[in-house]
């Protein structure tokens, strides 16, 4: 397995690399908006422009690593995502610079679910341990998206920043491309019965896809910061609770790892789910404030098991079935992060946070009812 994880690592940088480019605009927004004159409305849409070719790209390029293998696949999409930065960080105008963006968007589409298609055929024993490593290191390419990129930015200005995730993503996608193994003959078509669950793997995995990690990426992302703020919390004890979340993410990650490894996928994965929803619901009185965003985080960095299970349930061929379900994990994202918004302007935070409860109750049935069908003979 050394050997093996050795020429798989590039796989698990590559997501880490999409954590800190889908994050950048975020910590590079004041001076790039100075510099240029962008209104709020604008940056929003460099933002828009990003997922909407991340989410766009997520079932064609599914297929198309199913065709070619993921390493003929999410290394060249890297080399598209340097493109995407360097031509962003020679923009002079918004339309290059959502041109950019979207090339960004589209290069690191497969980040997750071509690193875990690669572990399913390299490292079949090990995929849901890896697969949680790589949630793990994304997380931490999401740390390296705050401090160290905004001291970046301030030594090299926005554009340098952005030449400097140029050169990362050119580097690691000729990297994964010399040293990633290379992958068997892979068709769309299984080969055994046990693809023929596959569609009905989309839907019940695309539910807990959509509910679990929506929700989880819509808190990390906005609400966690905002419900903070509205408690009344000044920056620092936001940015200590932002952090402790965070944090909390990366050891989840590791953590789901080893329970997978012991409990099995499915098993694992509820209880990530389990802690997740019992630390959101220690939010809405915020008593024990810090303890529900360390669950939050903790049961949210079992994330990636998603996909993992996934493909343990789809078999060969399950490229174009870990785009879809991925695919519903981003439209969650969208849709309960706006959702929120809106809940909260007319009701408050304490009918957002049952909504949220009741997402997490139906994506929990989801994965029972999922399970039950793959223990069907």
């Amino acid at each position: 397995m050394g050997a093996v994880a050795y020429r798989l690592l590039p796989y698990a940088l590559a997501y880490a690399l999409s954590y800190l480019l889908r994050s950048a605009n975020a910590v590079l927004a004041e001076p790039l908006a100075a510099e240029l004159h962008l209104a709020p409305a604008l940056l929003g849409g460099l933002t828009a422009s990003f997922y909407l070719a991340f989410a766009l790209g997520q079932v064609p390029l599914g297929w198309l690593m199913e065709r070619r293998g993921p390493r003929r696949t999410l290394f060249p999409l890297l080399l598209v995502a340097g493109l995407g930065s360097f031509l962003f960080a020679l923009a002079t105008s918004p339309a290059f610079l959502m041109a950019g963006r979207a090339l960004m968007g589209v290069g690191v589409a497969l980040a997750l679910v071509g690193s875990v298609r690669a572990y399913q055929l390299h490292a079949p024993a090990h995929l849901a341990s890896l697969s949680a490593f790589t949630v793990a290191l994304g997380g931490l390419g999401g740390l390296m998206a705050t401090v160290p990129l905004a001291l970046l930015g301030e030594r090299l200005g926005w554009r340098g920043a952005f030449v400097v995730l140029a050169l990362a993503s050119w580097g690691l996608g000729l990297l994964g491309l010399a040293v990633g193994p290379s992958d068997p003959q892979v068709g769309l078509r299984p080969s055994h019965p046990e693809g023929a669950r596959a569609p009905r793997g989309a839907l019940g995995m695309g539910v807990v896809a959509f509910a679990y990690i929506g929700s989880f990426f819509a808190l990390q992302s906005l609400w966690a910061g905002a419900f903070a703020y509205h408690l009344g919390l000044e920056a620092l004890q936001v940015s200590r609770l932002l952090f402790l979340l965070n944090g909390a993410s990366v050891l989840g990650g590791l953590l789901a790892g080893l329970l997978a490894r012991y409990l099995g996928v499915g098993p694992a994965l509820m209880v990530g789910m389990l802690v997740f929803a019992c630390g959101l619901a220690l939010w809405p009185g915020g008593l024990l404030l810090p303890v529900g965003y360390a669950m939050v985080g903790l049961g949210g960095g079992f994330n990636g098991l998603v996909l993992a299970y996934t493909a343990s349930l789809a078999g060969p061929g399950a490229g174009g079935v870990l785009g879809l379900v991925n695919l519903a994990g981003v439209v969650g994202i969208f849709l309960v992060q706006g959702g929120l918004g809106v809940v909260v302007e007319r009701l408050g935070y304490g009918p957002a946070f049952l909504v949220l409860l009741t997402l997490q109750v139906l994506a929990a049935a989801a994965l029972l009812r999922q399970r039950q069908r793959a223990s069907r003979p």
